[in-house]
């Protein structure tokens, strides 16, 4: 009997031999490290939203849909890198698509030449301010800003 080990992105279990998460379809090569605990609930979400008071991106739409991810630090990337800040492993998105930077009171973000775009509330950008409830698109996933 094969033995299984977790998904560090979805918690899916997966068995030790294979590559690839059946589920979110993360794949698992080389090191990988393991994730806290991902906030699923969307009460949860809004009562961490309501109380941090930080600026960050709740996942609307796409595999890891509910995450929050919170801009403590920029610049910030996003790609499908590993490396990236915020990684989103998906064809989709480009190994470094964008990155989210702060210049004075504005929060940014820029396109790094991506092959599918950064969309800002519907629209392509090369860059754009992040407001209260911006909705930020990058591949399949969908983002909303906020700094509540």
């Amino acid at each position: 009997m094969s033995e299984t080990r977790t998904c560090p992105v979805c918690g899916n279990p997966v068995e030790a031999d294979s590559h690839e998460c059946s589920k979110c379809g993360f794949k698992l090569v080389g090191r990988t490290e393991e994730l806290g605990e991902p906030i699923r609930d969307a009460a949860e979400i809004a009562d961490v939203a309501l109380h941090c008071g930080k600026a960050h991106l709740t996942i609307t739409k796409g595999p890891l849909e509910g995450e929050v991810f919170y801009l403590e630090s920029m610049p910030i990337s996003i790609g499908r890198d590993p490396n990236c800040d915020l990684f989103l492993n998906n064809m989709t998105v480009s190994r470094c698509h964008a990155v989210i930077e702060r210049h004075g009171n504005k929060i940014l973000v820029k396109d790094g030449k991506s092959l599918n775009g950064t969309w800002v509330d519907g629209t392509i950008v090369d860059e754009a301010e992040l407001q209260e409830g911006t909705l930020l698109q990058i591949g399949t996933f969908a983002m909303r800003f906020s700094c509540a």
